[in-house]
């Protein structure tokens, strides 16, 4: 930070004992990596550069434009409270604007967020944010070229595990090769990792400490489910409990109702993005403990179309998303349910390719019986995931939704995709999905709900055939 810049900051401390500054940052910068290749580093700095030359038009006199790593900080000289912050939120949106008339930026999106800081507040804050004046030279050339390579295996070990090329075993006994690499790789990965993540304000971290984590850090409605869980997940392709599905629970009326059902038809929109958020906030916390205890696990993270097909609504949950380190994102799956019918397939392309940055893979909820797929071809689905009825389990499965789960099963499989049956009481579901082509599974008869995501454990059809039976 040059001398002028410093003088700056620091007449606006003294004038007003603190300042109110605007945090933006990518949150997709990954998605144009993996599509420009080897002309990242020219196009990364393209990228800062423009939104550079940007923003730095439209500041105010003695306004501060400051790069970090990720993004750009903006100490504002004048601007307070609500002035402060509809500027930020004004020059995001101006930013995002400007990016789509490029065919490959187009997909950028930067979330923005304004704090206000005393002065060792500030302090502290730059310290932690890698800054360097928005006319400087790139350093993260530096850095990119730094990093230690990867293999093919190191880049998609449970992505492999996931699609059929790779055994658990052997993803398990890959990761431990990544784990046990030479400390000097392994500190210069976590540097890395840690600097690229700065929280600010109520952008809520969930790599930070566990206890921590009381409440979301933005006001929400009460919440009228009564907690969250982890059903385990069990993949017939490889014998395992891989995957944990993470969901709200509620007990009505003696029965237990999950998902959007404990809303019991309550569609008011602040509900139900509360409770995808809080969602997606436990899923991270029980995978960090998890992970913490040397235990392997996957999280699927469902979240409503609604909740993410708004442009401000995305980025607030995408701000819940980002802060699991890269190198820790094949372990999440991301669920989109209720996706309308009419639903532009433009509009469906985005918002899952914006999406795919955040896990290892896409699943798309559809309704049993749901037999036409082409809308989805490309929004990179890899499951399609069907919920069954709690009455189909108590009076047996119908005759006619047995013959439309069948015929989608047959249409999830020409196109190449997998097909996942959640809610599977009873072992008559589970061998009607077997036998229809199904090949992942959630529900009673799987296992019981669980506080924390579950290991990923080998486990066979005889094993659960047993525990239903005694049980039963």
């Amino acid at each position: 930070m040059n001398e002028d810049v410093l003088q700056k900051i620091k007449r606006a401390l003294a004038e007003k004992g603190g300042v109110d500054i605007g945090h933006f940052q990518w949150i997709n910068l990954d998605m144009v990596k993996d599509e420009v290749g080897e002309r990242w580093i020219s196009i990364r700095k393209k990228i800062y550069s423009a939104a550079a030359n940007h923003l730095e038009k439209r500041l105010g006199p003695g306004d501060v434009l400051l790069r970090c790593r990720g993004g750009f900080i903006l100490v504002y000289a004048d601007l307070t409270g609500d002035a402060a912050v509809a500027q930020t939120a004004s020059l995001a949106e101006s930013v995002n604007r400007f990016f789509l008339g490029d065919r490959i930026l187009r997909n950028l999106d930067i979330l923005a967020k304004t704090t206000r800081l005393d002065a060792t507040e500030l302090s502290d804050f730059l310290k932690r944010s890698d800054l360097q004046d928005s006319t400087e030279p790139s350093r993260e050339s530096a850095v990119d070229t730094a990093e230690p390579a990867q293999t093919e295996g190191e880049k998609s070990g449970w992505q492999a595990f996931r699609s059929g090329t790779s055994s658990p075993n052997e993803v398990i006994a890959r990761d431990r090769r990544l784990e046990e690499r030479p400390a000097a790789a392994a500190s210069k990965e976590g540097s890395i990792a840690q600097s690229s993540h700065v929280t600010v304000g109520a952008i809520i971290d969930a790599t930070g400490e566990i206890k921590t984590f009381d409440s979301l850090a933005f006001e929400v409605p009460e919440p009228i489910w009564d907690d969250i869980i982890f059903k385990p997940c069990w993949d017939v392709k490889f014998n395992h409990l891989t995957a944990s599905f993470c969901l709200p629970r509620r007990i009505h009326k003696g029965d237990t109702l999950y998902g959007l059902q404990t809303l019991l038809g309550n569609r008011d929109r602040a509900i139900l993005h509360s409770m995808d958020h809080a969602v997606a906030v436990t899923a991270q916390r029980g995978f960090l403990k998890q992970s913490a205890a040397g235990r392997k696990c996957a999280v699927v993270i469902p979240v409503q179309y609604e909740t993410v097909i708004g442009t401000q609504d995305r980025i607030r949950y995408f701000s819940i998303l980002q802060k699991v380190p890269q190198r820790a994102r094949k372990y999440f799956y991301l669920r989109i349910d209720n996706i309308p019918d009419g639903a532009p397939i433009g509009q469906m392309e985005e918002l899952f390719r914006s999406m795919r940055i955040f896990g290892s893979n896409l699943l798309a909820k559809i309704p049993p019986g749901t037999i036409q797929l082409d809308r989805f071809d490309n929004c990179s689905i890899a499951i399609y995931s069907t919920s069954l009825e709690r009455e189909w389990a108590r009076a047996g499965l119908p005759d006619h939704i047995a013959r439309k789960l069948a015929e989608q099963a047959v249409s999830i499989s020409r196109k190449s995709k997998r097909g996942a049956l959640t809610q599977v009481d009873t072992l008559g579901e589970l061998n009607f999905g077997l036998d229809a082509g199904y090949e992942i599974f959630t529900g009673a008869v799987i296992g019981t709900d669980r506080p924390l995501p579950c290991p990923l454990l080998p486990v066979t059809l005889d094993d659960i055939t047993r525990a239903a039976r005694s049980a039963a």
